[in-house]
């Protein structure tokens, strides 16, 4: 027995041993990455692989970019959707307060009409809905839709606003409806 104890005592010596002499030879090692030499052992196949994973890390980044463009135009489109909704009854709003008599305007009815029409309108411009008047300006096409014209002197410009254009992160959300003076 003791014979066989004092072999695997001999045994378990001999694998620490050939352990401690791995371990050596991996301190040893260099692990730093020599690039020339590793260009030099690559063979054909290792570089179409590098090619595939080059391409394959470029089309991952182009669908990054490609779904948040997409993520932000949905976003835009829905936002575009609801107020589109919501701008025609801040439009009657305005109308209702431009029309109102003088002697009107003292009513509780009115005064509630002109605080809703404050608080929608302040509400859109949190949401950076901004509207732009284009009485006495020139027409432009991007921003007005010209509904009529009437003679005056001074041709292209707005005289008479049926509805105000309105931009959402710098885009048009709706074009003004206008009249236009034309030559007499």
């Amino acid at each position: 027995m003791a014979k066989h104890k004092d072999k695997e005592i001999l045994e378990e010596q001999e694998i620490e041993e050939q352990i401690e002499e791995e371990i050596e030879e991996i301190e040893d090692t260099s692990w730093e990455i020599d690039e020339d030499k590793l260009e030099e052992e690559l063979n054909p196949e290792d570089e179409s692989c590098m090619d595939k994973l080059l391409k394959t890390q470029a089309d991952f980044q182009n669908f990054k970019s490609r779904t948040q463009r997409e993520k932000s135009e949905m976003i835009f489109f829905l936002k575009q959707d609801i107020l589109k909704k919501v701008l025609p009854v801040l439009d009657d709003l305005e109308r209702i307060i431009n029309s109102t008599l003088d002697e009107n305007k003292n009513t509780p009815i009115y005064e509630w009409v002109v605080a809703l029409y404050k608080k929608v309108s302040s509400e859109l411009e949190k949401m950076w809905v901004k509207p732009f008047e284009s009485l006495w300006k020139e027409s432009n096409p991007d921003k007005h839709e010209v509904m009529t014209t009437l003679p005056g002197k001074k041709e292209g410009i707005i005289c008479d606003e049926f509805e105000k254009w309105y931009e959402l992160d710098g885009k048009v959300l709706r074009h003004a409806k206008v009249v236009v003076w034309a030559w007499e």
